[in-house]
């Protein structure tokens, strides 16, 4: 999928967890871009899971 300047998105992620990861995590997502400027892009994640 591209994007237009001024365009925009809703992205949806889906994170398996298990009964042994409770607590605190910190994701990072990466997204390659076509911007010369920036060509990948890290989104993080922060979650608190309760089994």
């Amino acid at each position: 999928m591209a994007l237009q300047p001024g365009e925009h998105t809703t992205l949806a992620m889906e994170f398996v967890m298990h009964g042994d990861m409770d607590g605190p995590h910190n994701f990072l997502v990466h997204m390659p871009t076509s911007d010369p400027t920036r060509p990948d892009v890290s989104l993080t994640v922060l979650s608190n899971w309760v089994p």
